[in-house]
Order: C-alpha cells, then sequence, then structure tokens
C-alpha cells in the first residue's frame, strides 16, 4: 500500500510504548525513509544501529544503495556499492540490481551494461538475475536501440540466465515499435516452444502495435487468438482496438466492440468514450459524440481535457462556435477549469465564423480570468482582428503585448505584416518587418520564407515599381538571412 510514513509513525508509537529495537524493524524504517526520498535520514539509522549494538546486513545497504538511485544520485550509489567490500560486505545481484535499474531510468543504457559487465571480472562474481537483464533490454528498446537488446537477449541463454516473460514482453514490444514485424512473430514463435505462453500483456502490445500502424484486421486476429488461448481482453484491449477503429474512421466496428466489452462485463472507461468522442468528431458526427457525452455524464465519469477540448473542436469543425462557447462555459459546471487548448479552439472558431464580437466578448472574460493567456492566445486574437477589418484594435492590443508581459514570436509578426499589407499600408509593412529583424536576430530568429513571400507578394500585386524596389532593397533580404529567387504565382 506504500503508506511510508504512516509506517513510520506506528514503529516510532511502538517503541514509545516500551517495545526494543530490533534488525528486522529498522531495516522497515531504513525502506520507508528511502521510499520517501529521505536517505540521509536512512543513513542516520544505519548508525544509530552500530551505536547500540546490531550489525546491518547487506539488505540493509542494498536499501541504501536503492533509496540513492530513487533519487536520483546514482554515482553515489556506485562508489557506495564499490565500498560496501571495504565495510566486509559483499554486494550481491540486488545491490547491482538497483544501480542498473538506477542508470536505465535516467537513460544511461551504456552505463549499466558496464555495471553489468563489472560484474563478471569481480572475484566474488554476484549472479546477476533476469530482472537486471530484462531493464537494459527494456531501456535499450526504448532507445531505439533494438539490435544491441536482441543480442544482450541471445547473451542470457549463453550464461544459463533463463529468459522470462517479460524479457519476451519487452523485446516484442521494442521490435513492433521500430516495425520489425518478422522479427518479432519469430520471437512469439519462439517462446511458446520454450512453455513461455504469451499473457494478456503480451497481447496487449501486438493489438496496439497493429492498431496504432492501421493493421487492424491483423490486430482482430490476435485479438481471437487471446480468446483461444483462454486469455480474457482486458479495458486495454478493447480501448486499443477501440482507438484503432476511430483512426480508420471506422465509426460502427469501434461502437460494435463497445458493446461487446459492457457485454462481457468490462465496464468502459474515460478513454473509451474519449476515443469515441473524438472519432465520431473527426467525421463531424457532433450529435453521436453529445450522445456519448451524455452518457459518461449519466455514468458519473470524471469528464477530462481531452473529453472537453474534442468537442469543442468538433463544434467548431462543423460551423458552431456558438455550442462549442456553450461548452465552454459548461465545463465549470464539472469542476473543470478551461486550459489553453480550449481557449484558442472556441475563438479561433468563432472568428472564422464571422461571430467578431462574441469572440472578442469572451477573450476579454479571459483576460479578466485568472487564465494565463499566453502569445498563442493572442495570435489568434490578432489574425481575427486582421481578417474582420479590425486594424486599428489589433494594432492597439500588439502595442500592449509588452505591458502584459508577453514578447512577439515569428507568427505574431506575419499576422501584423499580413494585417497591414491587406489595408494596402504596404510603407508600414516592410517597416514592421524591418523592426522586427532588428528585435529578433538576438534572439536567433529571422523572418521565414512565408513572412517574406507574403510582403512581396503584397507589393508586387498592389503598387506600381514596389516590387523592383523590394527587391533591389539587397539589405532587407540578407537580414532576413532569406537569399531567394522569387517567382510570381501564375
Amino acid at each position: 500500500m506504500k503508506h511510508y510514513t504512516a509506517a513510520i509513525s506506528l514503529i516510532k508509537h511502538v517503541f514509545s510504548l516500551g517495545f526494543k529495537y530490533d534488525i528486522v524493524t529498522l531495516n522497515i524504517v531504513v525502506n520507508c525513509l528511502c521510499h520517501l526520498n529521505h536517505t540521509p535520514f536512512a543513513f542516520s539509522v544505519v548508525g544509530m544501529m552500530f551505536k547500540i549494538g546490531f550489525e546491518p546486513s547487506v539488505v540493509t545497504f542494498n536499501t541504501i544503495v536503492n533509496g540513492l538511485c530513487i533519487e536520483g544520485d546514482v554515482d553515489y550509489a556506485i562508489w557506495f556499492v564499490d565500498h560496501m567490500d571495504n565495510m566486509g560486505y559483499q554486494p550481491d545481484n540486488h545491490s547491482f540490481g538497483a544501480i542498473i535499474n538506477g542508470l536505465c531510468k535516467i537513460g544511461n543504457s551504456p552505463a549499466a551494461i558496464r555495471i553489468l559487465r563489472k560484474t563478471e571480472t569481480r572475484k566474488c562474481k554476484p549472479s546477476v538475475d533476469a530482472a537486471s537483464y530484462n531493464t537494459i533490454v527494456d531501456s535499450l528498446c526504448k532507445d531505439g536501440l533494438v539490435s544491441e537488446a536482441l543480442s544482450l537477449f541471445l547473451e542470457m541463454a549463453t550464461k544459463g540466465i533463463q529468459p522470462n516473460t517479460i524479457t519476451y514482453n519487452r523485446l516484442i514490444q521494442g521490435l513492433c515499435t521500430f516495425g520489425r514485424w518478422q522479427e518479432a512473430v519469430s520471437l512469439l514463435s519462439e517462446r511458446k516452444q520454450k512453455g513461455i505462453m504469451p499473457d494478456t500483456h503480451t497481447f496487449n502490445i501486438l493489438v496496439h502495435a497493429l492498431c496504432k500502424e492501421g493493421k487492424i484486421s491483423s490486430a482482430r486476429a490476435i485479438l481471437g487468438q487471446m480468446v483461444q488461448i483462454g486469455e480474457e481482453p482486458t479495458i486495454v484491449t478493447y480501448n486499443t482496438m477501440i482507438a484503432g477503429y476511430c483512426l480508420r474512421n471506422q465509426m460502427q466496428q469501434a461502437m460494435k466492440v463497445l458493446n461487446l466489452m459492457v457485454h462481457k462485463g468490462c465496464l468502459p472507461d474515460v478513454n473509451t468514450y474519449n476515443s469515441l468522442i473524438h472519432g465520431w468528431c473527426k467525421i463531424k458526427r457532433i450529435k453521436e459524440a453529445i450522445y456519448l457525452l451524455d452518457e459518461m455524464i449519466n455514468k458519473r465519469l470524471n469528464l477530462d481535457d481531452s473529453t472537453w477540448n474534442t468537442l469543442i473542436d468538433g463544434f467548431c469543425k462543423v460551423g458552431k462556435p456558438l455550442a462549442a462557447k456553450e461548452l465552454f462555459f459548461t465545463m465549470h459546471e464539472f469542476g473543470q477549469r478551461p486550459n489553453l487548448q480550449s481557449c484558442a479552439t472556441v475563438l479561433d472558431g468563432l472568428f472564422k465564423c464571422h461571430l467578431f464580437s462574441d469572440a472578442i466578448s469572451l477573450f476579454r472574460e479571459m483576460e479578466k480570468s485568472n487564465l494565463d493567456l499566453n502569445i498563442v492566445i493572442y495570435n489568434v486574437v490578432l489574425d481575427g482582428m486582421c481578417h474582420a477589418g479590425k486594424l486599428k484594435d489589433a494594432q492597439e492590443l500588439f502595442s500592449c503585448l509588452p505591458a502584459k508581459g508577453l514578447k512577439p514570436d515569428l507568427y505574431t509578426y506575419t499576422i501584423m505584416i499580413q494585417g497591414l499589407c491587406m489595408e494596402g499600408l504596404l510603407v508600414d509593412a516592410e517597416e514592421l518587418l524591418m523592426n522586427m529583424e532588428e528585435i529578433m536576430k538576438d534572439k536567433g530568429f529571422v523572418a521565414d520564407a512565408t513572412t517574406m513571400e507574403l510582403l512581396v507578394d503584397y507589393f508586387s500585386a498592389h503598387k506600381d515599381n514596389a516590387f523592383q524596389e523590394f527587391q533591389s532593397k539587397n539589405l532587407l533580404l540578407e537580414k532576413a538571412g532569406l537569399f531567394f529567387t522569387y517567382q510570381p504565382k501564375i
């Protein structure tokens, strides 16, 4: 249950009643402190052991080593294990296993392999078990070094260490992730021959990888095999299949899986509904998505950001931003606070449907709230203002950005330059571009091809001889860091 603080309090209470200390109880205290990231206090308990005449065991020191690794102090853990011999304690597979696990958690697989090799050169060789190999295999696969992981897997047999279900599962997952299907199938067959049958996690790995690649028929076949050997699909299996069908817009099939899982007594969760809502919204079937939302509410499921953002985006995509706005405010009734993605989506939807007043009104409410609006939100508003012909409003908002603690980015400048060009203020647009380069060059930013071509297009289309004048200003192009031959669009 991992109630470490409660355990320590209980032990203190027991000692306060006059019960004597013993090594087992003190080891429990050390373990609790280490898991609470209080390794220095754990060392103090070890010091107390010596003081009252108890002899710490290898278990005590392994707990300390594991605590150091949990806190990320792997270098000190390595030093400590190296000095255990000097203290008369022989490090064992748990000592080195803790270090290997610590190194892999911080993404240092090469160092973990070096530790593995170091155990082989010690005079008293600790028996490194399958767990340590599994940890390194998993880390290598996550780093994309699947071939190296396979080599380590083959090495296990030569060392007399038998791979287990975890070993095979991690390798199969690594192979599937990088599309090495034939090797994954071969490994699956090999484990069966050795009597290490696939478990639920194995099948979930295969189903997930196949669905992700769009191989939904193959995933369905794997699901059939799973049932044949008596492994019951879990919520993870069903959710993966549903997500796979939704990815391919096969919503009727996704709903059939939903009905199947309910029939089998497996209750859908938030992830199930989020996948289905996203799928229906993607094909602009909002009614079906809202029906599922109502079902979630009736089942008292905790709706998360993904649920709301998907629906808000869905309403905007079908041209119903006012419904999205209503949903935006409904979030509060369910204890959800809109995030920046929700804000950007609903504002963009309102502007694109030419509901300028509604968009600005909502934006002002957002500014008054405690939402920490970023430059992305302001870019949406500036873009909406410019396209609505409200250039003066946009310029006023643009000039207020520094006071709000916001720094315009490349997209901000591009929006404003476009707004000026749309109003025929080409000289002002050129001036803003020059100003942008002066401000942003120290930050490592330069105008991109989109910004430059935008200005060139407007000069070429709207002003006699302006394009020739603009093209002749080599300094401007050099400062922008762009050297390209402009070809007018036909």
